[in-house]
């Protein structure tokens, strides 16, 4: 595996700027060109409570740190993180805790009244619409690097132009290397892992679960398996990677002090569960499969597909047409009625003509029991 400095592009800016959609669209770029390339989303990075000390940017930063090494098994010739930078400070603990790193920090900017229209768009109370754009505005510290005006761009120009400006590491595609995993500790505990056919709500409902086993205050990391996985040209087999970086960054979590950890995606049969337990020996999961009809899963697709609900970077269904929409509802049916067919899971939750809130409430009660 090379030791040569690996390219870590950030990203950066204010809520709203974009970072994240740009961010994913400029890994997918490189990655259809043959490119590989990793992305990792900061927001989702240190998702652990209660906070270590209160503050989530060192957890960040470790759990990053102990990516990296699978990340270079994988042949990653650079990575592409979003997220908020929060000043001089933060870039220096990246450096220290990435030796082998090359930080490129990039600063996006876009003008005022595209900031506006998107915080109003989130349905933000009006009146506090200007003072956010005041504060995006003023938040400007100079952490070198690269800054680009995206103006009005869309996310494929925007992306087009951080390429362009921005990627400075080589990006010819090459032969990926045969993956040598680092070690990790294995994880002991219990793993809480949601998976389900395409849109029937995963990432949505384990968010919902996270939150209320953070409000009475249970000890609790929250992993999102598409966060695990986000290499591409994407592997042949992604679900020895996608084990090797769950279980590094249930180890860091683990130290932080998490005892249970949420899983959202990942397994689409027991024959993958078993898969990930040949690089999980000590793991234990619980597998809830949440189900839908056929016409509540097209329902969520074409919901998808106009962009409502939460934005989740790299969400391949925003945008699409009606008929790429239908036959994803297509396979998702068919999926459903695989797994149903199969049983696949150890505890199967409805979700058809149910409230998250109610799904939520029923999985409580199931974990309670």
């Amino acid at each position: 595996m090379s030791t040569d400095p690996l390219p870590l592009l950030w990203l950066h800016g204010p809520p709203g700027v974009g970072a994240s959609s740009v961010g994913w669209e400029v890994f997918s770029r490189l990655g259809r060109d043959g490119v590989t390339t990793a992305f990792a989303d900061g927001d989702r990075l240190g998702l652990c409570y209660p906070v270590p000390d209160g503050d989530t940017l060192p957890l960040r930063a470790r759990a990053l740190a102990a990516l990296w090494p699978n990340l270079r098994a994988a042949g990653a010739r650079g990575v592409v993180m979003s997220g908020v930078l929060d000043g001089r400070e933060e870039l220096d603990l990246y450096a220290k805790l990435l030796p082998d790193a090359q930080l490129m920090p990039c600063r996006l900017r876009v003008p005022p009244e595209v900031l506006r229209a998107r915080y109003l768009s989130w349905g933000w109370r009006p009146d506090l619409a200007e003072a956010a754009v005041a504060d995006a505005l003023a938040d400007d510290d100079d952490l070198g690097g690269t800054c680009l005006d995206l103006g009005e761009l869309g996310v494929t120009e925007a992306a087009r132009l951080v390429c362009e400006q921005a990627v400075t590491w080589d990006a010819s595609p090459a032969d990926p290397p045969a993956a040598h995993w680092p070690g990790a500790s294995p994880a002991t505990e219990p793993i809480i892992w949601f998976s389900g056919p395409t849109a029937v709500g995963r990432s949505t409902v384990t968010r919902g679960v996270f939150s209320q086993l953070v409000l009475p205050g249970v000890p609790v990391a929250y992993v999102d398996v598409k966060q695990l996985c986000a290499v591409r040209p994407a592997p042949a087999d992604p679900r020895p990677l996608v084990a090797r970086n769950l279980a590094t960054l249930w180890e860091c979590y683990r130290d932080a002090g998490a005892r249970v950890l949420m899983v959202s995606g990942g397994p689409d049969s027991d024959q993958d569960v078993a898969a990930y337990l040949a690089y999980l020996p000590e793991a234990t999961p619980m597998v809830f499969r949440l189900h839908a009809s056929r016409e509540a899963l097209a329902e969520r697709v074409e919901a998808r597909g106009r962009g409502t609900g939460p934005k989740e970077p790299g969400d391949e269904l925003h945008g699409l047409d009606a008929d790429s929409l239908a036959a994803v509802a297509a396979r998702a049916a068919a999926e459903a009625a695989r797994m149903e067919q199969a049983d696949m899971g150890d505890i199967r939750i409805e979700t058809t003509g149910r409230s998250v809130y109610q799904t939520v409430v029923e999985i409580i009660q199931r974990l309670s029991d």
